[in-house]
């Protein structure tokens, strides 16, 4: 009974996730920063990937990108932002591929939040990102 119980919950975790919509035209910013685990938000709290998943994580300097996948790739994300995040207040555009997630759109112009050490937050649409600083 337990062992059902479990798997109806991690269903409904799932579900919602796959359920969960992006905002059109932006929302007020939520905190971020936060949040301290380097990985990929959404705002509104139901879903994230993080590196604490036990994921693959790559960063490439020179093309600005950063990915998370799992050891399958049946779900990752990957994005590649216009510009070095360096300064808190700079917009940055990003541009996201993705699968088996669904919180993100493909590009969207985003906010660093913060900077702190060897990462960088960053914020826009009903979605959060935390980086390694490049």
């Amino acid at each position: 009974m337990k062992v059902i119980y479990v798997v109806l919950v991690c269903l409904l975790v799932f579900t919602s996730c796959a359920e969960t919509e992006y905002a059109e035209n932006g929302v007020d910013k939520k905190n971020i920063a936060g949040y301290t685990e380097v990985g990929f938000y959404s705002l509104d709290g139901i879903c994230t990937f993080t590196e604490q998943e036990q994921l693959q994580a790559a960063i490439n300097p020179k093309r600005l990108t950063y990915r998370l996948q799992n050891s399958d790739q049946s779900k990752y994300i990957h994005v590649k932002f216009d510009g070095k995040p360096t300064a808190v207040g700079q917009k940055i555009k990003a541009e996201f591929s993705f699968q088996g997630v669904s919180f993100l759109k493909e590009g969207m112009e985003m906010e660093v939040v913060r900077i702190d050490g060897d990462k960088v937050w960053l914020s826009g649409d009903n979605v959060g990102v935390i980086v390694p600083a490049f």
